[in-house]
């Protein structure tokens, strides 16, 4: 596999001054996120990572009060939704949390951020997943969206998945969703990733739209309103989410373990926001559209209705943690880490919260 990089930001709101905790916590147990076989050294790649982007910690220095909650996502298309359906409609409000959404563009600075403080809750699950590999104690509570959320869009010279071997294949950033649901996509498909998979990382799906457009990628993996974007410059979905149905934690609540076992009744109440918001966001078309709409910062209402299509259809209404999904990640990790297709996929998650939900009939009782 050849890992490129390209210039691509990252983007959080709200920076602050840089911190120090990330870097000291990570040093301790070797980086999670970033993948390149161009060395061999961990250490090079810890160091690397930290003077690119270890200013994630902002907010690593500040107390949070019990009730507020910062609440990170890796991407601006309407997989993350819920999370604006939630703030948009008083939902974190309701279960007496305040809850701040902050961009983060990429699973893999989710993680950085959630390691380093910023955030208490995060995205990237496949990241959280390698990050445990490591022995950094993060848990994965659900997958709101637990299937591989994107669509395969292709050049038009590209005719079958095997056309794919040795062109270069755009992601967000390396360790990402969109990198490891390619590994999967390759493995499934009789590929090679060491020699047929390469890979240039470009941030969100706006970036990659336009670096098809550059000629820089040839193919890559977009959201519903993306994709549209891209066919209309004359790309075509060689697969959607639908057609590959692969399991998978795309869209992730993470949360640290120790956090997690001072503030067990403050997660239980953010599940109950993320599981209403998810029945909220199906239940309430034109209202979702709308706020779709906003934070994507589209008016075009077929954009909108596709996207709220797109999510609407893969989204459960119990946001358990996807242990198929799970699966798929060890698996794609068997070469950097030998042990990791033996690890049970119960013990990077916790699903008690969810099972309350469940035993209580909390989504029941909201649709009565």
């Amino acid at each position: 596999m050849v890992f490129l990089r390209s210039k691509a930001p990252f983007e959080m709101s709200r920076n602050k001054a840089h911190g120090s905790q990330a870097a000291e916590r990570l040093t301790a147990a070797g980086h999670p996120c970033i993948h390149n076989r161009m060395t061999n050294s961990n250490a090079v790649r810890f160091s690397l990572f930290l003077l690119l982007f270890g200013y994630c910690a902002g907010f690593a220095g500040e107390n949070f009060a019990a009730d507020k909650l910062r609440i990170s996502y890796s991407a601006v298309n309407a997989t993350q939704a819920f999370l604006w359906v939630a703030q948009e409609k008083g939902i974190f409000a309701k279960h007496g949390l305040e809850g701040e959404l902050l961009y983060i563009n990429s699973g893999t600075m989710n993680i950085a951020a959630l390691v380093g403080g910023s955030v208490q809750i995060a995205g990237g699950g496949p990241v959280s997943i390698e990050a445990r590999l490591r022995g950094i104690k993060l848990t994965i509570l659900g997958n709101p969206l637990p299937w591989l959320a994107s669509n395969l869009v292709v050049h038009p010279d590209i005719k079958a998945i095997p056309d794919l071997a040795g062109k270069l294949a755009g992601i967000s950033r390396f360790g990402s969703s969109t990198d490891q649901g390619f590994r999967y996509l390759f493995r499934k498909n009789g590929l090679n990733v060491d020699r047929d998979l390469k890979m240039l990382q470009m941030g969100g799906d706006s970036s990659r739209v336009a670096a098809l457009k550059a000629g820089t990628i040839q193919y890559t993996f977009l959201g519903a309103a993306a994709t549209d974007n891209a066919r209309a410059l004359g790309f075509r979905v060689l697969a959607t989410a639908q057609q590959m149905a692969i399991p998978f934690p795309w869209t992730s609540v993470v949360v640290e373990e120790s956090w997690l076992n001072k503030n067990r009744e403050l997660a239980y109440r953010y599940m109950k926001c993320g599981t209403e918001a998810i029945v909220t966001l199906k239940r309430n078309r034109a209202d979702s559209e709308r706020i779709i709409g906003k934070y994507m910062k589209i008016t075009d209402p077929k954009l909108m209705a596709t996207e709220f299509d797109f999510v609407a259809s893969l989204m459960p209404d119990y946001i358990a943690p996807t242990l198929d999904g799970i699966k798929v990640i060890l698996e794609n990790f068997g070469k950097e880490y030998p042990d990791a297709p033996k690890r049970d996929p119960k013990e990077f998650v916790d699903s008690s919260i969810i099972e309350r939900l469940k035993n209580e009939r909390f989504v029941e009782g909201l649709k009565s």
